[in-house]
């Protein structure tokens, strides 16, 4: 592994940062690129670069502990991340057939690409900062790409989020949660450092807010709570014309009873007289 780490540059040190900021300006260059291109020639690129990324990591991991595995792919380097399963998605949007799982999976992705993209960049692996330059390039524009494809999603014509995505990307996010710690359950070994999704213990050690300082109920319970902060965020605009929609709805309910309860007052009257 000694050619692979090839030095140890720390989180937000001076490589670190300037891979943050020529990140960013790819992002929004490549974002103005895409963005006037149909639904369909983004997806074809976004499973293009994924399967160029995919394929860059599996070779350099195999490589990489070859001494020690052989020619298998460690099972921590598995597409079980949020942002590596995103993959998988892809895959479904260029060829699948059933437009319901397509809308589920836009659901997810919207927040998922995003919040995702932007974190991974921001707390970059030890391996990313310090492997190899076609590690690197791998893990930041893999990672990039994900968030201009969620800015994609927010400025696209073509697709009109609303309420019902929100509350359809909490439940596959339920899903995906039980599915976690199932796929970490099953690949652990007691050695491999097994930690898909973040469910087993935070992404990097002394982080503000996601530690284990007060055990790992409390870790998962601020992990989910940050979860559902993002999910929300993402979909704020839905949300807010939803409960517009709803107090509009209820406003004119009133009215129509009050008109009526009018109307009938007014024939009372009339029979009276």
């Amino acid at each position: 592994m000694g050619f692979f780490l090839l030095a140890n540059h720390a989180l937000f040190g001076t490589k670190h940062l300037i891979l943050i900021a020529v990140s960013c300006l790819l992002c929004v260059g490549i974002f103005f690129l895409l963005k006037k291109k149909s639904f369909t020639f983004v997806c074809k690129t976004m499973f293009f670069v994924g399967l160029v990324s995919e394929t860059i990591k599996i070779f350099y991991y195999t490589i990489a502990n070859e001494e020690t595995m052989g020619g298998i792919l460690p099972r921590s380097d598995l597409p079980f991340h949020l942002c590596s399963i995103q993959i998988l998605f892809f895959v479904f949007l260029c060829f699948g057939k059933s437009e319901k799982i397509k809308r589920y999976l836009l659901a997810f992705m919207r927040p998922s690409c995003l919040f995702g993209g932007i974190a991974a960049i921001l707390i970059a692996t030890t391996s990313s900062r310090n492997g190899g330059w076609i590690l690197t390039a791998q893990y930041f524009g893999y990672h990039f790409m994900l968030v201009v494809f969620a800015l994609y999603l927010y400025c696209s014509n073509e697709i009109k989020f609303d309420i019902r995505d929100y509350f359809n990307c909490l439940k596959f996010l339920v899903v995906l949660m039980f599915f976690s710690f199932y796929i970490n359950s099953i690949l652990y070994d007691g050695v491999s450092n097994i930690n898909f999704m973040y469910v087993a213990g935070p992404p990097q050690e002394g982080l503000p807010f996601l530690n284990e300082e007060s055990g790992w109920l409390v870790y998962i319970l601020r992990y989910a709570l940050l979860v559902v902060v993002c999910v929300s965020l993402s979909y704020i605009a839905p949300i807010i014309t939803a409960v517009k929609g709803y107090f509009k709805k209820q406003k004119t309910t009133a009215e129509i009873e009050q008109s009526e309860e009018t109307t009938e007052e007014i024939a009372l009257t009339q029979d009276k007289e």
